[in-house]
């Protein structure tokens, strides 16, 4: 709108107004898509290594395998949501184009790497060695010592993963980790073939070849995020020679609240597993399948919450209340359509994918009948969560998690979990009751997310 028409009060035309009204959600969804696709390529992995495993040397490898996977991921997930504490201090330092902090930034990534690499590590390693006590079979946890101590050693290259790909997402530049994630999947399942089975001069490995194929892909794929980003980041080595300890103080304490709340909804989810393998066969394979859909439909909001977070942090760096305004609006608006679109997604799969998946024989009957329930719970529980995921998205972009973090602990293990047992085995549900309880758990922290952005309005970030 020209300076003339805007004295003559003229108002810009609708195609203008939509235009305007659609920029946000359209620079939201530009961010958040490569990153939905990342996650998504990640799974196809796991996916890849849980089929040639199960191929090749079974049901007994495969759960060898499992544990240590299950084990490495809780640890890997903590120490991932340590370092996406970086995400509103570096996307405000690329708001501001402040090259010194971002290198200090950078900087300080570099050392909580070394840092949680130096504490986990020997966590996963040792854990062979140790997990028995809490009831694990000693037999499996030796059979996968292999496999378990080749992903001790993929935490260092992971989180050093992790740190390039938090950078480059605060940068809004998911799309180049997305191209080096997405080159790695078939690298991953050759480097499965070749050494779990051995290849000319390569030895077989058996199952351990999976983890030292998933070792080998993560530190290719850090050297080459290294290289991308060194052309694209600042050097701390040109810009900076010290970090603020205060600012590496103030990472810490954004960032291992979110690693905390992401394990305690993971453990949930975990818990339930463990529970589920305490019932019938159908209450197992049904919650097996509910599970894994459940693993894909995350994807979307994990990747608006992401989204948001860096854009809520630039808007408020740049001290622009109306930007942060529109980008609360979009975040809420996004994240309710994409709940709405799974739910009604899940209710229409859930019976035809339960029956293509369990058959006709009358234990499969019997699970679908079931998973036909779960998945219904869980586009319920994709409905009422999204709008949550986006509420946490924009309080961890104002650097706002500790609180949040209470609640996730709050609302799946103060509400959810005892409620899900108490439908479960005082009411006989079974797994369904399980699932009806991860639900409930799931709306409560939802809503608390959603009155804590409320209260705290489109104010100016928190420290």
């Amino acid at each position: 709108m020209t300076y003339r028409s805007a004295v003559r009060g003229v108002r810009p035309s609708w195609p203008a107004s939509l235009r305007a009204t659609l920029d946000e959600p359209v620079a939201m969804m530009r961010l958040a898509v490569p990153i939905m696709l990342i996650a998504l390529v990640n799974m196809g992995m796991s996916v890849t290594d849980t089929i040639m495993v199960s191929a090749s040397f079974g049901a007994d490898a495969l759960a060898a395998v499992a544990v240590g996977s299950d084990f490495y991921s809780i640890l890997f997930y903590l120490g991932a949501g340590t370092v996406g504490g970086l995400v509103p201090f570096y996307a405000a330092a690329v708001s501001k184009a402040d090259l010194s902090e971002r290198a200090s930034l950078m900087r300080i990534g570099q050392i909580i790497v070394l840092l949680l690499s130096a504490v986990l590590v020997p966590i996963v390693w040792t854990a062979p060695d140790w997990l028995a006590m809490f009831g694990l079979d000693q037999g499996l946890l030796d059979t996968g010592r292999g496999y378990t101590r080749t992903m001790a050693l993929t935490l260092v290259p992971m989180l050093g993963v992790m740190l390039y790909r938090t950078i480059l997402t605060a940068a809004e530049r998911p799309k180049v980790f997305l191209y080096v994630t997405g080159a790695m999947l078939p690298l991953n399942a050759i480097g499965n073939q070749m050494l779990m089975h051995g290849f000319g001069a390569v030895p077989a490995f058996g199952p351990t070849g999976a983890g030292l194929s998933t070792l080998i892909v993560a530190t290719t794929s850090l050297v080459i995020l290294v290289v991308i980003a060194r052309r694209s980041v600042p050097s701390t080595e040109t810009l900076t020679r010290s970090i603020g300890w205060s600012g590496f103080a103030s990472v810490l304490r954004v960032g291992l609240p979110i690693g905390v709340a992401t394990v305690v909804e993971l453990g949930i989810f975990l818990g339930a597993t463990l529970y589920a393998a305490t019932l019938g066969p159908a209450d197992v394979a049904a919650h097996t399948l509910a599970l894994r859909i459940a693993g894909i439909a995350y994807a979307v909001p994990s990747a608006l919450l992401q989204a948001a977070m860096v854009r809520i942090a630039r808007a408020e760096a740049q001290t622009d209340l109306g930007q942060s305004r529109r980008v609360v609006r979009s975040a809420l608006w996004l994240t309710t359509i994409s709940g709405a679109l799974l739910f009604l997604g899940l209710c229409g799969i859930s019976a035809p994918l339960s029956q293509a998946f369990f058959g006709q024989t009358a234990a499969g009957l019997a699970a679908a009948n079931l998973s036909i329930g779960l998945l219904f719970l869980l586009g319920v529980m994709e409905l009422v969560a999204n709008p949550g995921q986006g509420a946490a998205g924009l309080l961890r972009g104002r650097k706002d998690t500790r609180a949040p973090m209470m609640y996730t602990l709050a609302g799946y293990w103060l509400v959810g979990a005892p409620f899900g047992l108490l439908l479960s085995e005082g009411w006989h549900l079974g797994i369904t009751g399980v699932w009806t309880g991860l639900a409930v758990g799931t709306a409560v922290t939802s809503v608390l997310m959603l009155t804590r952005l409320a209260r705290f309005g489109t104010g100016q970030g928190r420290a």
